[in-house]
């Protein structure tokens, strides 16, 4: 079987340095300018492609949990393969500041000057030249000096600004300089924001209960839905249920979810309508549906006994490519917990581990 031409190309340049048969390459690991290793190898007679992904492997371990008991751990496990847990959007959906979801409602506002300040203020991650130079140009307006500050130009805040340098009030042309893939970042920010809370209002008023008009896949593949009969409901799990996304193309629920989604856009000054239009299909904002509730189709739990803090308790990627065997001593006074779950893209584990928290004594 042969290699994909773009794997072949990059491999021959970048790794080997030569050319060679791609049916002669070694599925062996490669040290790349002893800074990586990469491994784990296959031929294919297809490559990867986007949407191929159906989602991750989780190994986590939680330490410092000394009051946790097997009888606890297996209570929590039972629980979750049977009642899953909220299927909520993880904090990182809104970026390292929290605040990209309001980026997206400018956007989608069209104040593209408000979205383009909000984005050049400096976040907690940011390096010393990017403080520097993005307090500069808020003090200043001065976009050629602060970009010249900028040690690597070619940042989210660098492209920004080289666009004010050539048109120094033109926000949305500065907007559309990024990446497209990191202008509807922002816009499905904003759309998540709005889902997270519908879901927070909907279990607030009824709980995990199934309502009249919920929407429900009819092919989950396709992304087509349908709304529940009253006859249905009785027959229908919450773990079913949909909610949307808020786009130019959704149906919404017909029930009290559909009010729901109107009075929280409107506490943001915010209308169905401003999904739709031009604007709506130039940052990609159709809309889509997301289940409330996740039961994790595997979940594995158990307690490791450890005595180091920078004990190292599993296997690492690392060890899989190498061919390396590890096991942990599983000796000690501290007590951790190593967490094995897979989950389908888009779900986060971190709602996993909240969840998790808020068993008692976990």
């Amino acid at each position: 079987m042969k290699m994909r031409s773009w794997w072949k190309q990059w491999y021959q340049r970048r790794v080997r340095g030569s050319f060679f048969d791609a049916n002669e390459a070694s599925t062996d690991p490669v040290v790349y300018k002893n800074s990586y290793i990469m491994g784990d190898f296959e031929f294919c007679k297809d490559g990867l492609k986007l949407g191929d992904l159906y989602g991750n492997k989780f190994c986590i371990v939680l330490r410092g949990c000394e009051e946790t008991t097997q009888e606890n751990l297996d209570k929590v496990k039972t629980l979750l393969l049977e009642n899953g847990f909220i299927n909520y959007f993880g904090l990182q959906r809104f970026g390292s500041s929290g605040d990209t979801h309001e980026i997206g409602k400018f956007v989608l506002k069209k104040d593209y000057q408000s979205a383009i300040e909000q984005i050049l203020i400096p976040n907690i991650n940011s390096k010393k030249d990017v403080v520097d130079a993005l307090d500069h140009y808020n003090t200043s307006g001065d976009a050629e000096a602060a970009y010249n500050m900028l040690s690597y130009k070619n940042s989210l805040e660098g492209i920004i600004l080289k666009s004010l340098i050539k048109e120094p009030t033109d926000y949305k042309r500065a907007l559309k300089s990024l990446h497209y893939k990191q202008q509807t970042l922002y816009t499905h920010a904003y759309q998540s924001s709005i889902w997270n809370k519908l879901v927070s209002r909907r279990i607030s008023a009824h709980g995990t209960a199934v309502l009249e008009g919920d929407l429900v896949y009819v092919d989950e593949t396709q992304g087509t839905v349908r709304k529940l009969t009253a006859e249905e409901v009785s027959s229908r799990s919450f773990s079913d249920v949909l909610l949307p996304m808020p786009g130019y193309d959704i149906q919404f629920p017909e029930n009290c979810c559909k009010e729901y989604i109107a009075e929280i856009l409107d506490e943001d000054g915010m209308s169905i309508d401003d999904f739709k239009g031009p604007l709506g299909r130039e940052f990609n904002v159709s809309g889509c549906y997301r289940k409330v509730i996740y039961k994790p189709s595997e979940f594995d739990a158990e307690i490791i006994k450890y005595s180091d803090e920078n004990e190292k308790l599993v296997a690492t990627n690392l060890d899989s490519v190498l061919g390396r065997t590890f096991e942990a001593k599983n000796e000690g006074d501290r007590t951790a917990l190593r967490l094995q779950f897979t989950l389908p893209r888009s779900c986060y584990a971190t709602m996993l581990l909240r969840e998790i928290g808020r068993a008692d004594k976990f």
